[in-house]
């Protein structure tokens, strides 16, 4: 099982297009969780069509023409809205696939800056997912606009103490681990966001959250570079490649 997370960038346009196509074709992954973007027959110079077994969804933020969605290759999804961030948060629950020993919930997440910043935000979104926590296992992908790992000291970027609350009430209260972070154990925290005013600061805020129990099927996780996917977006594709699920044992 492979899962793509990444932030199309406002989108694309007609110079900066195929955002889809690319994901799909390099990447091949089952589970896409995609931020900034529009359905691939309303993207610009896109030609990909997802198969009808596939499962899409896909919801404006507010009246931005972008918002996010979530692609799962020959599954079934059953919408699951969340209140106050339609747009910014969607999904619901997958069905008709072998990912998971339980039911399985994903949602692909845009963190928006709200009436009282990023990290206040991220809060009520969490307090609002943590309703359905119990119900399934519980996958969360995208950009969060916060950091989504624990910093080292010596890195050059360092962790608001609010930022650390969050990580702390994902792993924590949702049994939730970094996958990028669990993969790379004691390494600097990667650059997923080349923010054009400081393009060269790791920015870590782009990032993948599985139960704490698909650590043993965890096999990696990487950022994806390159000239292509630079020209693409100023965020990185982050993927993680997990073993099949043990079903029935």
């Amino acid at each position: 099982m492979r899962i793509v997370t990444y932030n199309f960038l406002r989108a694309g346009s007609l110079k900066r297009c195929g955002h889809w196509s690319r994901v799909i074709r390099n990447l091949k992954p089952d589970l896409v969780l995609a931020q900034e973007c529009r359905p691939p027959q309303s993207s610009p110079g896109e030609r990909l069509r997802h198969d009808q077994r596939d499962a899409f969804a896909w919801q404006s933020a507010g009246s931005r023409s972008w918002g996010s969605g979530l692609f799962a290759r020959s599954a079934a999804l059953v919408p699951i809205a969340i209140p106050d961030y339609d747009g910014w948060v969607v999904g619901g629950e997958i069905r008709n696939t072998s990912w998971s020993e339980r039911p399985l919930i994903v949602f692909s997440v845009h963190g928006p800056v709200g009436e009282r910043g990023y990290i206040r935000t991220m809060q009520h979104i969490l307090d609002r997912i943590a309703l359905l926590r119990d119900r399934a296992d519980l996958v969360l992908g995208g950009d969060f606009n916060v950091a989504v790992g624990y910093r080292q000291p010596r890195e050059r970027i360092r962790i608001l103490r609010g930022e650390r609350d969050v990580l702390d009430r994902l792993a924590n209260e949702f049994d939730l681990v970094s996958c990028w972070q669990a993969a790379n154990p004691d390494r600097p925290l990667a650059q997923t966001l080349r923010w054009m005013g400081n393009p060269s600061a790791p920015y870590h805020c782009d990032g993948i959250f599985v139960p704490r129990s698909w650590l043993p099927r965890l096999k990696s996780c990487r950022v994806v570079r390159g000239s292509r996917w630079s020209q693409l977006s100023d965020h990185n594709p982050v993927v993680a490649d997990f073993r099949a699920a043990r079903i029935g044992r």
